[in-house]
């Protein structure tokens, strides 16, 4: 599946930069919510469509219905925070992945520095944690860094268990002099060494992804991708 993201209107796309959009490749049971200023409609647009999934009509109504309020609902709260943060969108998984249920979630976010940043210095000024690797990376002809960070211990709300999580940020140039920037900031946890294993399989799963990013503005062919996307914006 493709995800894409939109900077501009339609009819805009004949101008502009080739970093104002963005696409990238995501396997089944993924799913992606807009969750930026003014783009209410398109999330519960995308909720509907993961429920509707997940609970199809064909279904009883009197013992689907209430499943399809809760479903709806988890998903509001856990998008309401990240949309209240500024975040353009959040990825997360619908479904199992081989019948395992998926910890993790990857969120957009685009925002502006001053320009000629270092890559380094405005990725890690977005982690509220130290990190313990960086690596200066290129996105599709542009440059950015890759750093990753870990908790320990971490106190989840209401009764869930402590946990460990692991922070992968890619943070990447779009414009240099008018210093905008990309942050694909991707996030997973675990409490056991079994989990453990499938938190570090996780992270090669989202350096894999970002391996399929490409700009997709005016001007710009993406090669290797479907034509199918789902357009975003911000």
């Amino acid at each position: 599946m493709s995800e894409s993201h939109d900077g501009t209107p339609g009819d805009a796309l004949t101008i502009g930069k080739p970093t104002d959009s963005w696409a990238m490749l995501l396997p089944p049971g993924w799913a992606r919510f807009p969750t930026g200023e003014g783009r209410a409609r398109e999330l519960d647009d995308a909720i509907e469509e993961v429920v509707a999934r997940a609970l199809p009509s064909d279904l009883p109504r009197d013992t689907a219905e209430p499943h399809r309020h809760m479903l709806r609902d988890q998903l509001h709260r856990t998008l309401d925070s990240a949309r209240d943060a500024g975040t353009g969108a959040v990825y997360l998984p619908t479904e199992p992945m081989n019948g395992t249920i998926i910890s993790a979630s990857i969120t957009e976010l685009e925002f502006v520095s001053d320009a000629g940043s270092d890559p380094v210095a405005v990725a890690t000024s977005i982690l509220a944690d130290g990190y313990e690797e960086s690596d200066l990376v290129e996105i599709d002809g542009r440059p950015g860094v890759r750093v990753v960070a870990t908790s320990h211990e971490v106190q989840q709300d209401g009764d869930w268990p402590v946990v460990s999580t692991r922070q992968v940020l890619y943070v990447v140039s779009r414009d240099d002099v008018e210093g905008e920037w990309l942050a694909m900031s991707f996030s997973t946890v675990w409490n056991s060494h079994d989990t453990e294993r499938l938190a570090e399989a996780l992270v090669f799963f989202f350096d894999a992804v970002m391996g399929t990013f490409r700009w997709a503005g005016p001007g710009t062919e993406i090669a290797n991708l479907p034509e199918r996307k789902v357009p975003g914006s911000a």
